[in-house]
């Protein structure tokens, strides 16, 4: 791995931005709140239903406490059933997962045409590591497949107490990612195991619907996945960020379900916790953008060249002093909010309850864009999540978020600056 060169390019081109405050707002604040389970720590929309209007997941985590407790963490979904145009009704009874439910996906997993929910749990006292929720619309249910990753495959590396024993349990999920790796025409899933520094693969079965799993070795403890052929040859490759190590990880993909690490490079900022992949300067390369739950309070811009390079970083900074925690960046999410053809970042920043936003304005074609920064606070709670998704129809992005001590989902709606979508019927 060329570990030396990648942090000496990706140092030597870091530009620090104060960005400037916008005044025409990007988003505006949805006046509803929608209750879910306790303290959502992960959140997705998709339309389950097949009525036109996106639903919504959030993963309900709960406190967490020691692993050997009863009851270490809640164990639950809320899903958010669309009945019209920002319009939803709390499914009941909440579908049922392992402990701290951490990461979600929706994706078509069975042969049905319906998307399904995949869930990863940070905790496995059940052996409940991962999820599938079998979305049969037709019946009105939607039905669990459990599977547990075996602890003998896996080795404990997260903290422990003053005796020396584990604070969590292995294997410690953190982040999921669902594809057909292997081009075999079943959906794979790759997850990170936080507390094991591994990647764990599950290929897909065509009965079973995931199979063995594979164990890659990630030393640095990756926290989040994001998907991307970062290198231009037709097949999926990762993109992972290492909450301990500081760095972003490279996989290349091979197209038949097998990875490599490419290289790694530092984020310039401390604990990165979320990570997404898009094309942020418009030069048909793909970009990363990553945020720091650490006193840094930065999101990261990284600019792809397309060979597994990043040679161009643009570093915000939301706080006044990097030593001292006064955001906390949990997540981000790509979209355009304003329908402008530019690619904006928003971040949830659970400590000072807010949502950040960094607004493309320029700069297309390569290089380092422009970008204005907007702020929206959440009083009722602390952003943990986001999701981009067009929930009202006007084809602009919106933003779903999941509010700790809310225990709800609050809605920042774009506002569409081009031309209105065309009718359909």
């Amino acid at each position: 791995m060329k570990h030396g060169l990648a942090r000496l390019v990706a140092a030597a081109a870091l530009i620090t931005i104060a960005a400037p405050e916008s005044g025409a707002q990007v988003f505006t604040r949805h006046g509803e709140l929608f209750r879910v389970g306790p303290q959502p720590s992960a959140i997705a929309a998709r339309d389950l239903n097949d009525d036109g209007w996106p639903d919504i997941v959030t993963a309900d985590r709960g406190q967490l406490s020691g692993p050997r407790e009863e009851r270490p963490a809640n164990d639950e979904l809320s899903v958010l059933i669309s009945q019209d145009k920002l319009k939803y009704t709390r499914r009941h009874p909440s579908l049922k997962t392992g402990f701290a439910p951490y990461a979600i996906v929706l994706a078509n997993i069975d042969a049905l045409k319906w998307p399904d929910i995949v869930v990863a749990s940070f905790l496995s006292t059940r052996g409940f590591d991962l999820s599938v929720f079998l979305n049969l619309k037709q019946e009105d249910v939607f039905k669990p497949h459990h599977f547990s990753i075996s602890e003998d495959a896996l080795v404990y590396y997260g903290p422990r107490d003053g005796d020396g024993n584990p604070l969590f349990t292995s294997p410690g999920l953190t982040s999921l990612a669902v594809h057909d790796f292997n081009g075999d025409g079943l959906r794979d899933l790759v997850a990170a195991g936080w507390s094991s520094d591994v990647l764990v693969y599950i290929p897909g079965h065509a009965e079973t619907y995931f199979g063995e799993p594979e164990f890659l070795r990630a030393p640095g403890a990756p926290r989040d996945v994001t998907l991307g052929d970062f290198n231009g040859d037709g097949h999926m490759d990762l993109a992972v960020c290492y909450y301990q190590d500081r760095t972003i990880g490279l996989w290349k993909g091979d197209g038949a379900g097998g990875f490599e690490e490419q290289t790694r490079f530092n984020t310039r900022g401390r604990l990165p916790v979320s990570l997404e992949a898009g094309d942020l300067n418009a030069d048909g390369k793909l970009d990363l953008a990553v945020g720091h739950a650490y006193a840094d309070d930065s999101v990261v811009l990284f600019f792809g060249d397309g060979s597994f390079s990043f040679p161009l970083s643009q570093e915000f900074l939301f706080g006044d002093d990097r030593e001292v925690l006064e955001h906390e960046v949990r997540d981000v999410a790509l979209g355009d909010f304003d329908r402008n053809g530019r690619l904006d970042v928003a971040a949830a920043c659970y400590a000072s309850g807010k949502v950040i936003a960094l607004c493309g304005r320029g700069g297309d074609g390569g290089g380092i864009p422009r970008f204005e920064k907007q702020t929206f606070e959440f009083p009722e709670g602390k952003p943990r999540a986001l999701c981009a998704a067009d929930l009202n129809g006007d084809g602009a992005d919106d933003l779903a978020v999941a509010l700790w001590e809310a225990d709800a989902v609050g809605l920042l709606l774009g506002k569409p600056s081009g031309p209105a979508p065309a009718a359909t019927e």
